[in-house]
């Protein structure tokens, strides 16, 4: 519509020009082509900085497991978690728990609060060494606010992704109980990403549990970054190992899809799968637990 604007007595006459909705339609698909290209990269950028943040906090578990033997003669922290100790030895975490006075009051089943893991985490043997609650957990996993396949009521939502393998359980005769007789460190493992789902519990009470050599998973991993996990070692190093056989993703997201395609758990993968070759050589033992 023509509009008129005067200026010191003269008026000119000008004209609105609107969009067409061709134009519209132009620069609405330009933004598309633009989110289509930008999303990605994002996607990217955002698993990159989760991944940085995983690593760091697997070199803070194992710095921390380390300095625990450094102050108690080699010693190793028990690899459970458990309200108490084992035969004098403390457990690296401790379960959901909560406090009547200065007793602990241990919660091992049913809904829990966050506070509670949080409560169980800091009453642990490794939390003096580390001092932050975010440190045991990796921000790619989902649980704590989405649960797990059985669930999603607080009893499900698990908070730490972190487990050591069962064979640094360090509490039974067998056990190996001195970190530092442990042979090439930078190629044992001591922390791994786990994907508990609250079968047994509310929180993972165990370790995570491989049997080495034999071409087969037990425990799935938690795989939080896109088909890759983070491990740390035992010389205090940590790790993003992206996995090559697309049979141990399919493992660690569905133990139920493997097993309908036959490699489930404890079942050896056939043909062989390379990851296994990889868990071989960096598990701590030659066997589940020691013999």
């Amino acid at each position: 519509m023509p509009t008129q604007m005067c200026f010191l007595g003269e008026c000119v006459v000008s004209k609105c020009k609107a969009f067409t909705l061709i134009e519209l339609l132009v620069v609405i698909a330009v933004i598309a082509i633009l989110m289509a290209i930008l999303m990605p990269a994002l996607k990217i950028a955002r698993e990159q900085a989760r991944g940085v943040t995983c690593m760091a906090n697997q070199k803070s578990l194992a710095h921390a497991y380390i300095m625990y033997a450094d102050e108690n003669d080699g010693e190793m922290v028990g690899g459970m978690a458990s309200h108490t100790k084992t035969d004098g030895i403390p457990a690296w975490v401790m379960p959901p728990l909560d406090y009547s006075g200065t007793t602990i009051v241990g919660m091992s089943s049913g809904d829990v609060t966050i506070q509670q893991r949080y409560n169980g985490l800091r009453e642990g043997a490794l939390y003096p060494y580390l001092k932050d609650v975010k440190v045991y957990h990796c921000s790619g996993d989902n649980r704590k606010s989405l649960g797990t396949p059985l669930g999603n009521t607080p009893a499900y939502q698990i908070y730490r992704s972190y487990s050591l393998p069962d064979y640094l359980k360090a509490v039974e005769k067998k056990d190996p109980k001195k970190l530092f007789t442990f042979k090439d460190p930078a190629n044992k493992m001591l922390f791994v990403e786990e994907i508990y789902d609250g079968a047994s519990g509310n929180y993972n009470h165990g370790g995570w549990s491989y049997a080495p050599f034999t071409g087969a998973m037990w425990d799935p991993l938690g795989v939080f970054h896109s088909d890759a996990c983070t491990f740390s070692f035992m010389d205090g190093h940590a790790e993003r190992k992206k996995w090559d056989d697309k049979r141990t993703i399919t493992y660690c997201m569905s133990r139920a899809e493997a097993a309908a395609k036959g490699y489930g758990k404890n079942v050896a993968f056939n043909p062989p799968n390379v990851d296994t070759d990889w868990l071989d050589l960096h598990y701590p033992g030659k066997t589940n637990i020691a013999q």
